[in-house]
């Protein structure tokens, strides 16, 4: 047996069969949708969860880069993954010419017939006030076309039909112009550039508000949570724009160096889909050793105050009623930070957070200078 004989990619013909070998792959690598959306991050594609449940849940032609991640997740050659995108690419073309096709394929309204020619050494005859211009046809009557009283009917030149390339012609030219893509599309190691447009689809964003903030619930929602997981921080992907995901956005627009807003712009979401990744901070664990080792005056009083200022999360970040926010494990306010001269991303680093703890400790004896009364 052949290799095209056992290879399925070279009979596909409908976007459902592309599909379902899609759905094939993601079975064979035995991974998670969780797990794919990891692997496809470290390689530098975007592919959330639910996009890639919904793509493998239709039969409609996926977008290219959707099927670039998740082949490149689940191991898939670079020449393995350039088969797939010319398969892609040739069924998106037949489906294109099918739709022009059909589109072209409309009932013409009826029209008047269209007068004989006047053939050669006819005459006009008048009948009853009428000219009547005579044709012979054969095996048949003479065909008479009335026209009004003193007007001559001359030859009528028929309408010369429409040129066009024939359809395989046609065909093979779109053909030619998606090879060109492909070559300017793919690189010469082989692997697809990063940044190639989809051809198919609209962006997850589209539809969404231009801002995105507290309160709003939906698939927009959704879609900005799924972002930042994939940029490192942990947020409940829920579809509900709570304090969670406020808190978690404010994170990542301080590592990012952008303005720390808590709202989701376009800028936002494409720093998102982009390099910037907040680096892994402690578990809880290890701040838990941490804290004891820095307070042994009293260990326990200084981890139960770090639970419930922060849930010991080094990347909590609280919201007052007067919008001014509060930082990392000990939740340190705008304002003692500015007057420490620390910035946004030092005061979320947790060990700098557990001794500027100790610091203000060492001047008071207790913690007074923290007030909370409820645990997370």
């Amino acid at each position: 047996m052949d290799d095209a004989a056992r290879d399925p990619l070279t009979h596909v013909a409908t976007a459902g069969e592309y599909v379902a070998l899609l759905r094939d792959v993601r079975r064979r690598s035995g991974l998670t949708y969780r797990e794919i959306t990891r692997l496809a991050s470290a390689a530098g594609h975007w592919l959330p969860p639910s996009t890639l449940a919904t793509m493998l849940g239709r039969t409609t032609l996926p977008r290219e880069r959707t099927v670039v991640a998740l082949l490149v997740a689940c191991g898939t050659t670079p020449a393995d993954v350039r088969r797939w995108v010319e398969t892609r690419r040739n069924i998106e073309a037949r489906l294109g010419e099918r739709d022009r096709w059909e589109n072209q394929a409309v009932p013409t309204t009826s029209s008047p017939p269209a007068a004989p020619q006047q053939v050669a050494n006819s005459e006009p005859v008048v009948d009853g006030g009428a000219a009547v211009n005579v044709a012979p046809a054969a095996n048949s009557e003479p065909a008479v076309d009335v026209a009004p009283a003193g007007t001559v009917v001359g030859p009528v030149r028929p309408t010369p039909p429409r040129v066009t390339a024939p359809w395989p012609t046609r065909r093979w030219h779109r053909l030619a112009v998606l090879a060109m893509l492909g070559v300017l599309t793919v690189g010469a190691s082989g692997v697809l550039l990063p940044g190639a447009a989809a051809t198919v689809d609209s962006s997850p964003s589209d539809g969404c508000p231009l801002i995105l903030r507290q309160g709003m619930y939906g698939p927009c929602v959704l879609d900005l949570q799924e972002r930042l997981v994939a940029g490192g921080l942990d947020v409940p992907v829920d579809g509900w724009f709570g304090p969670d995901t406020t808190s978690r956005l404010i994170v990542f627009q301080a590592f990012g160096g952008l303005p720390v807003s808590g709202t989701a712009d376009g800028r936002v979401l494409d720093e998102l889909s982009g390099a910037v990744k907040v680096p892994p901070t402690w578990t809880e664990d290890r701040i838990g050793k941490e804290v004891r080792r820095v307070f042994p005056e009293d260990p326990g009083g200084a981890v139960q105050l770090a639970r419930c200022l922060s849930g010991l999360d080094p990347y909590r970040v609280e919201i007052a009623g007067d919008g001014s926010r509060r930082w990392g494990l000990f939740q340190f306010s705008d304002e003692e930070l500015s007057r420490l001269g620390v910035d946004r991303r030092t005061a979320l680093d947790p060990g700098w957070s557990i001794g500027a703890a100790r610091h203000v400790w060492s001047r008071t004896g207790d913690f007074g200078h923290w007030h909370c009364t409820a645990s997370r």
